[in-house]
């Protein structure tokens, strides 16, 4: 008997062994499972494409796109209107931008051809015919912001020509869908009298964003 008992004691002692070494294992597992975890819904913010963008940069959103959208019509009285001073060339035609600036505290929108006519020292007056070159659009002009009108003229006689001179003391904008005019100085010499022709070389075009 004793060596019946004796014999089953190494196999005893190795199973209480096994025992030991596995029971830390079995312990350790739920620590993992009991770990804290971040609060639900907080994460980590990216950083902020958008805080270091200067005011009036990139596409505009928010309400400075609502007020672009809903700026009203430039009247007479929010609007400067300038032709700026260039040196002409009498043997061709040329380019010269008449100016519309919002001298308003408001942003206002400008649309389509204003009404440009030259006038004479004796009263003889010139409507100048719209061009169609440029695409009619609605801009939106901010305080102190501009849009332009280009007017195109051919000077008098420039060679291959030949016609009558229209010689020009002021030139008279209107703009669009207004009644009050600015009358501008004209310093830009004769034109060649076109006023009856069916293309003129003459014209003015829609307003453009900008000088």
């Amino acid at each position: 008997m004793r060596t019946s008992n004796a014999g089953r004691a190494p196999g005893l002692i190795a199973t209480a062994r096994a025992a030991l070494i596995a029971l830390p294992l079995i312990i350790a597992l739920p620590a993992c499972a009991d770990a804290p975890e971040p609060a639900a819904g907080t994460t980590t913010p990216p950083p902020s494409a958008t805080a270091d963008q200067p005011a009036g940069s990139g596409t505009a959103s928010g309400p400075t796109r609502n007020a672009a959208a809903s700026a009203s019509r430039c009247s007479a009285s929010d609007l400067t209107i300038t032709l700026p001073a260039v040196t002409t060339d009498p043997t061709r035609q040329q380019n010269v931008s008449v100016l519309f600036t919002n001298r308003s505290a408001e942003p206002c929108s400008v649309r389509g051809f204003p009404g440009a006519q030259l006038r004479t020292s004796t009263a003889d007056s010139w409507d100048l015919a719209r061009s169609s070159q440029v695409e009619v659009r609605t801009v939106t002009l901010a305080p102190g912001g501009t849009a332009h009108a280009t007017l195109t003229y051919l000077p008098a006689n420039p060679p291959g020509t030949a016609g009558v001179a229209f010689t020009p003391e002021a030139l008279v904008v209107t703009a669009p869908d207004e009644r009050e005019s600015t009358r501008i100085a004209w310093t830009l010499g004769p034109l060649l009298r076109q006023d009856g022709a069916t293309h003129p070389g003459t014209y003015i075009s829609a307003l453009q964003p900008g000088a």
